[in-house]
């Protein structure tokens, strides 16, 4: 063979040889790039879900400040939280005529204000459509329809 020929053969070997290469680097940056393309799909998926999260997130850190200045002000004004106990009452819908609904009030106001009462469910009203909250009571009125549910926060210790 001629030298020329060999040194053409030679060259058509190493570009089939680089040609080879190329293709097979060629094919691991698409199954790299695809790998990518699913990486960012699952991140955009994620970065959506996190978004909608971000408003609980919010709210939750609104919840801290507003815990944190909670303490602060009970620090400030120099109340001990050790020293407060609460009981659940929960009163079902019944009539009560209107000294035994204040009286109810009264209980769970305490006295002189020392106890609070925390109403999730709070209500009050006539039993008769012509009877008002407000107004002096009808001689054959029945009194008020009371319900109610919450915690009462009392003193542990009288002071």
């Amino acid at each position: 063979m001629s030298a020329s020929r060999r040194g053409r053969l030679t060259l058509l070997g190493l570009s089939t040889a680089a040609l080879a290469v190329a293709c097979w680097v060629a094919m691991q940056a698409i199954a790299e790039l695809g790998r990518a393309r699913a990486q960012t799909a699952s991140v955009r998926t994620e970065l959506s879900q996190l978004r909608n999260l971000l408003p609980m997130v919010e709210q939750r850190e609104r919840y801290v400040r507003e815990s944190d200045d909670v303490k602060a002000m009970i620090e400030r004004i120099g109340v001990d939280p050790a020293q407060w106990a609460n009981r659940r009452i929960q009163r079902s819908a019944s009539v009560l005529s209107r000294q035994d609904a204040e009286q109810l009030l009264v209980q769970q106001l305490g006295g002189g204000g020392r106890q609070w009462f925390a109403a999730d469910l709070f209500d009050v009203s006539v039993t008769a459509p012509s009877a008002g909250l407000f107004t002096a009571p009808a001689p054959n009125e029945k009194g008020f329809n009371v319900e109610l549910s919450g915690v009462v926060y009392f003193p542990l210790s009288a002071r």
